[in-house]
């Protein structure tokens, strides 16, 4: 087995013109190819390319595949011509790299000394981490408000679906399991103990969706669940819900 290095190409130019400055695509191929030959520990395995994309794009089949392999560690260092080949926007292009970097993959620049190291890229990239988690808190901020907001009104605001429901256009709706759960409800309110009547569900071989046994705690949270009511907690405090109760069977 070969001890070599294995390392990929990627190459792109723009919808504005296929030569670009002179970085066409066959330009930038005979570059990289140039290179792995000076470089003999190298073995050059793929170029991927996305042809008349935009930079500013992630919606990129070629570098797509090329972070999908990354995942599978299918090469360690990827060469470029050029930085702007690989993202035109700043913030792209260390996405990027961090998406290759998680992998332990390395991006070599023929057109720059970039190594990632220097203390001007270090710090955009600790700028770009920073708005970057600023971000991902607003939008899970606007997520939590809405989901609130929901649940205030006696909506399904998500989380985990409670035995017996489905949803449909993100409201609950009864599904095949309903009919067990009200027959538990049903031999609660007739005085049997939670163990018994998980017992009684396992020795009738009645299916768990869970594809498991039942349990004394499944069948706790099935006979104290609100929902199950009618309702929906909400900041700590129950509310009228918009989907059906679960009554148990008479």
């Amino acid at each position: 087995m070969s001890d070599r290095i294995r390392v990929v190409g990627y190459c792109r130019v723009s919808t504005e013109g296929q030569a670009e400055h002179g970085m066409g695509l066959q330009i930038q191929r005979d570059g990289i190819n140039r290179f792995a030959q000076e470089h003999p520990e190298y073995e050059l395995v793929k170029i991927y390319e996305d042809p008349g994309i935009s930079g500013a794009s992630l919606n990129r089949p070629g570098l797509n595949a090329l972070l999908e392999d990354a995942k599978e560690k299918r090469f360690t260092k990827v060469i470029i011509a050029k930085l702007d080949r690989l993202a035109r926007d700043l913030y792209i292009q260390l996405w990027v790299e961090k998406e290759l970097l998680i992998h332990g993959i390395e991006v070599i620049s023929l057109a720059e000394a970039f190594n990632g190291k220097d203390p001007m890229t270090t710090a955009m990239r600790q700028i770009v981490g920073v708005f970057a988690q600023l971000e991902k808190g607003r939008i899970t901020e606007r997520l939590q408000s809405g989901r609130l907001k929901k649940a205030s009104l006696g909506g399904y605001a998500g989380g985990r679906l409670p035995r017996g429901y489905k949803t449909d256009e993100g409201k609950l709706r009864l599904n095949r399991e309903a009919t067990t759960v009200r027959a538990i409800r049903k031999l609660h309110r007739q005085g049997w103990a939670l163990r018994r009547i998980a017992r009684h569900l396992n020795e009738q071989s009645i299916p768990n969706s869970k594809g498991s046994q039942w349990y004394p705690a499944t069948v706790r949270y099935i006979v104290h669940n609100p929902v199950y009511k009618g309702q929906i907690r909400y900041a700590g405090q129950l509310t009228r819900g918009t989907h059906p109760a679960m009554a148990p069977h008479p």
